[in-house]
This record gives C-alpha cells, sequence and structure tokens, in this order.
C-alpha cells in the first residue's frame, strides 16, 4: 500500500522514476555497512539514468556522497538523497536526486531525478536612450545660417519660408544633436518657388550652430 501511494506520489510530480517495490515488509535500522552499500547503489543508478538521458553520456560527480533519510514506517526501503553535478554542451547542470534501495538486495528500486540548475541571470534592461537637451536649442539660429546657406547656394534666392511641421531634433551624444526641417523658396525671380531641406549640426551646450547643409 505504501509503496503503491509512493509511486503515485513520483509520477504526480512528473519526475524521472524507476519501478518501486510493491512488497511491504517490517522496517529495520539502517547499519553503517548497510548505508555503505546503499550509498554505492544509488551513486551508480543515478550515473546510469544520468548516462542515457545524455549524448554524449554525461558523468556525473558527487559533491558529498548521498545522504540516508529517516525512513517511512513499515518501509522496506533505505532512502537517500544527494545532488551531483554534470557538464553538457550548454554548461555545468545541477542534479538533485532521491533513490529507494532495497534493504536486503541492495538494489535500487526507486529513482527521482530533477534538474535544479539555477536559471540564468536576466541580462540587465536596455538603457533608455537619453532625452535631447533642447533647453539651449534656437530654431531661429538654425533657420538663418539656413537662409545664409541657401544665399550661397542660389545668389538672388527670395521668398524663403520655413515649414515647422517637419522640424526634427535628435541628440546622438551629449555633444551633438541634429536640427533637421523642410521649407520652400525661390532660387531667383524667374524661378519657381522650390523645396529645399537643411540640417544644422548643433551644439546641445549652449545651442550652437557648428555646421549647416542645405539640400534642394
Amino acid at each position: 500500500m505504501l509503496a503503491s501511494l509512493l509511486a503515485s506520489l513520483l509520477a504526480s510530480t512528473g519526475f524521472v522514476a524507476l519501478s518501486l517495490s510493491a512488497t511491504a515488509r517490517a522496517a529495520a535500522p539502517t547499519t553503517s555497512t548497510a548505508a555503505d552499500e546503499a550509498t554505492a547503489a544509488c551513486e551508480q543508478s543515478a550515473r546510469h539514468s544520468l548516462a542515457t538521458k545524455s549524448t554524449p553520456p554525461a558523468d556525473i560527480s558527487f559533491k558529498v556522497a548521498p545522504t540516508v533519510q529517516p525512513s517511512l514506517p513499515s518501509d522496506t526501503q533505505i532512502v537517500l538523497s544527494g545532488e551531483g553535478r554534470w557538464r553538457a554542451a550548454d554548461g555545468a547542470h545541477i542534479v538533485r536526486f532521491t533513490c529507494y534501495v532495497d534493504r536486503e538486495s541492495f538494489e535500487t528500486v526507486g529513482l527521482v531525478m530533477k534538474d535544479a540548475t539555477p536559471a540564468p541571470p536576466r541580462p540587465p534592461p536596455a538603457k533608455k536612450p537619453a532625452e535631447p537637451d533642447i533647453s539651449h536649442l534656437s530654431m531661429a539660429s538654425c533657420e538663418s545660417s539656413a537662409v545664409q546657406a541657401l544665399k550661397k547656394r542660389w545668389p538672388r534666392v527670395s521668398q524663403i519660408t520655413f515649414d515647422s511641421d517637419t522640424r526634427n531634433f535628435r541628440q546622438d551624444s551629449v555633444d551633438h544633436g541634429v536640427l533637421q526641417g523642410r521649407g520652400r523658396a525661390r532660387p531667383d525671380a524667374a524661378a519657381p518657388s522650390t523645396f529645399f531641406g537643411f540640417e544644422c549640426e548643433i551644439d546641445p551646450h549652449d545651442g550652437r550652430v557648428l555646421k549647416t547643409r542645405v539640400s534642394a
């Protein structure tokens, strides 16, 4: 009855288990010799089970020998628990296991193994991009510089207007920002109104325009 209940319990946890003895006999004290034999049987079973579950077969190492646990009432097995390590392609693993060893034959009649490898640490959250510093940004300085650039491109330019809806400012670093936008102008009196684009490189510390480019 006890062995059947234990088997059901192991199955419900989802652990890997070997067949358990169905014969219930009176519990007996665990002597030092019996504990040594049970420990050896438990380690051998853990090694064998792990070797069949990995490719290539992995070898488990034990930091300490499996420990004998208090027996259940009317139990006929020696119960041991332990922890081991094994190495796979993705790194070192930790496995915890429980063995049920028959008191008379010293054969492992039940084995439960569980991977107890800690989950890898989560990567740190990505840093949020720094908010652009617009405290010193001067639209007028950039547009004035764009006008001078247009006059160099079209000496007889007139009717220069800027579209405020197209303005866009980005700050790539603490020392560099870029203001972009579009506008319209007449290259000369005989030419139709033409769209142009402008881009000002700005020092965010003081709003100073470092360089201006125009395109049409």
